[in-house]
């Protein structure tokens, strides 16, 4: 499909990422996910707004990138018409956000980037023009220099939505113990969410080895090209994974695959490349 060109990059626009204020720091990663998309578009200046909040947004008319996981609160659902989308990376997890208020909406905007094919699904049985992206999180650059730390991140973690792997710890003692758990609910300090997960991305960017549960410390690694074994006991059934288990190369149990297939990849960064940027 052609990809709608994006015509945001003139001197008086102003730009937007959103963040999530939950315990998972996940979210918070979604958030530098985007902020690398804008700088990789020639965008450095943006502003921060409150995913679950969008709907209160009353300042200058503003371009902000809809990518991650939508949303607690559904019924905060359309943004404010002051907000102006840029559909990538846009995932439903929550259907009460397609209804009849919200169908219409959706049908008004540009096609919609959908971070899984789950999402795709959903949106066009209603009719709605979408199309697959992939998750922002795979925009993050290559790093080759590797030799760091070892982690087993949220494998046998005590979070409630990940079930554990039951993983026998004895046999990864010289690994570190990692947990995306890391704020209380509703915490909206950008700056220390942000510290946090960008201080994680540099330790996965690093490590010699990453074996987790987490979406969005397996994909982050799959960009940074570090070793990592996703594992998840939903993972055949988990519509955050449809589109993106050639990358995730996972399974329900563990086992030894520690890079994405051949070509899933480049598939996926072909998509972010081809955004261009209207003058």
């Amino acid at each position: 499909m052609v990809l709608r060109l994006l015509d945001f990059i003139m001197s008086d626009k102003k730009y937007g990422v959103i963040f999530a204020p939950t315990t998972n720091i996940g979210d918070d990663i979604q958030t530098l996910a985007a902020i690398n998309f804008l700088k990789k578009k020639g965008i450095l200046e943006y502003t921060y707004l409150n995913r679950e909040e969008l709907h209160n947004y009353d300042g200058d008319e503003i371009y902000v990138v809809m990518n991650g996981w939508f949303m607690h609160r559904p019924n905060n659902f359309p943004p404010s018409n002051k907000i102006i989308p840029i559909w990538i990376s846009f995932n439903i997890s929550n259907a009460k956000m397609v209804n009849e208020q919200t169908i219409d909406y959706f049908k008004s905007q540009p096609p919609i980037g959908c971070r899984d094919l789950a999402t795709v699904e959903l949106l066009r049985k209603h009719d709605i023009d979408a199309y697959f992206t992939g998750c922002l999180t795979l925009f993050f650059d290559e790093h080759t220099r590797k030799g760091g730390g070892k982690y087993l991140v949220d494998v046998n973690g005590e979070c409630g939505y990940v079930p554990t792997m039951n993983l026998n710890m004895q046999l990864f003692e010289d690994f570190k113990v990692i947990e995306h758990e890391a704020f209380k609910m509703w915490d909206t300090d950008v700056d220390k969410r942000l510290k946090l997960a960008a201080k994680l991305l540099d330790d996965y960017r690093e490590a010699s080895l990453v074996i987790t549960s987490r979406l969005h410390c397996a994909l982050p690694c799959r960009a940074f090209g570090t070793s990592c074994v996703f594992m998840h006991k939903r993972y055949s059934n988990d519509n955050r994974f449809t589109g993106l288990k050639g990358v995730l190369n996972g399974g329900s149990d563990y086992h030894y695959n520690t890079n994405a297939k051949s070509g899933e990849m480049e598939k996926i960064l072909q998509v972010f490349n081809k955004y261009t940027i209207e003058n």
